[in-house]
């Protein structure tokens, strides 16, 4: 197991994100791509390295990208033009991968509307993801999926792309409130989950939310659970202390 944390939470400039999270007994760091993502580090000309520079002299991985501007223009949307920018932010954050070290890939999508969904509207989003995860295949690179979606829905995508390079990037909270049941669904997606989000609900540390952890642990040790478990936890008034604390509880996760 690996434990890694999303770069925001750190609350530090980007020099100082490594080597905080190295002192704090993190594997690794999600590095985050806002809406404004041509400002981005990685849309620079000597970005990934930069990126990847930071990283290896803290002794750290970037855990996984995380183009959280993919949401607003993902394959399922109607208007073709933001399918096109889309696939052509997403075709750039799989070829900058190798480049900074990682193979993991947060693939954001969040529609509110899901259950009105026509099949029209699924197989837009399957034929757009099949070419990225050619893509991906190639660069050896993993689409996790953080999706609004419920298990049944995810397993049915994932199978209909047809390729080992989509995962489910699974967050605790955000399931738990969306009424889920998580670890059922952990144990239905199995060996398809490729990342975890570590999260309570309400912004609270771990544990003292609604997310039933010790189920969710029986859960991971079941389905040999071996990735990375990346924190997105709030920071509070001391960031260091509550990110140690939550990294100490997570640590008892799976196993």
């Amino acid at each position: 197991m690996k434990y890694g944390i999303r770069d925001g939470m750190l609350r530090e400039p980007l020099e100082r994100i490594f080597p905080v999270a190295k002192e704090l007994g993190f594997d690794g760091v999600e590095y985050c791509i806002g809406k404004d993502y041509k400002d981005s580090l990685l849309w620079q000309a000597d970005g990934a390295r930069k990126l990847k520079s930071l990283a290896d002299e803290a002794g750290m991985d970037v855990s996984s990208l995380s183009p959280g501007v993919f949401a607003s223009v993902n394959p399922a949307l109607p208007e073709p033009e933001k399918r096109a920018e889309g696939r052509a932010i997403l075709s750039h954050v799989i070829e900058t991968c190798p480049k900074v070290g990682t193979r993991d890939i947060l693939v954001p999508m969040f529609p509110r509307d899901v259950p009105e969904w026509p099949d029209e509207t699924w197989d837009r989003l399957v034929e757009g993801f099949k070419p990225l995860a050619a893509l991906a295949e190639k660069h050896g690179v993993r689409l996790n999926l953080e999706t609004s979606f419920n298990a049944d829905q995810l397993q049915s995508v994932i199978d209909r792309i047809g390729s080992d390079a989509v995962k489910v990037y699974y967050d605790t909270a955000n399931q738990t409130n969306r009424g889920f049941d998580v670890p059922k669904e952990l144990r239905q997606l199995g060996a398809q989950v490729g990342m975890i989000h570590a999260k309570d609900t309400d912004q609270a540390m771990l544990g003292e939310g609604k997310v039933d952890f010790d189920a969710v642990d029986a859960a991971m040790r079941d389905i040999r659970y071996d990735g990375y478990i990346v924190l997105e936890t709030p920071a509070g008034d001391d960031p260091k202390a509550a990110h140690a604390r939550n990294l100490a509880f997570v640590r008892k996760l799976g196993g």
